[in-house]
């Protein structure tokens, strides 16, 4: 049986989600549009902050905080399904899309949100696909830096 999840009302949470075989469904940019057009979908379907993000080759980052009793796993069920629906459209696929469950951990005071803030923007960096962290497209800080209302202050 899973763990039961950690769910605290108002708090902000880091949340990762693999792709099924570590695929890299995300280096390329269609992926990336793909995510971040149902990222965008569940902003406006779902009451959320999106305080940083990173799209990796097979891997999502979010930092998020659900607001007015919305629920984090509800958030994420739908952008994972909603995701996996349009990539096997558009690949000819009924293969299962995302690996695992998510995972999410609310984060406890200010330092680990910086932590964790600065722990996603480097992961493009750490992984040597940039050498500064706005050069990668499908993050946060590229969205900071071109003053995007899909990240929120």
């Amino acid at each position: 049986m899973r763990p039961k999840r950690d769910v605290i009302e108002g708090a902000t949470y880091h949340v990762t989600s693999r792709t099924n075989g570590k695929k890299d469904a995300f280096f390329e940019k269609l992926g990336q549009r793909i995510l971040l057009h149902v990222i965008t979908e569940a902003k406006e379907k779902y009451e959320f902050q999106l305080h940083n993000f990173c799209i990796m080759p097979n891997h999502l980052h979010l930092l998020i905080t659900p607001k007015n009793g919305t629920n984090i796993s509800r958030i994420m069920q739908w952008i994972k399904t909603n995701s996996a629906k349009i990539w096997n459209s558009l690949n000819y696929s009924k293969d299962h899309f995302w690996g695992e469950r998510f995972f999410s951990r609310p984060i406890k005071d200010m330092d680990e949100y910086i932590n964790v803030f600065n722990y996603i923007d480097q992961n493009p960096v750490k992984a040597g696909l940039v050498s500064n962290p706005i050069d990668w497209i499908a993050s946060g800080a590229y969205y900071a830096a071109n003053k995007s209302t899909l990240i929120d202050p």
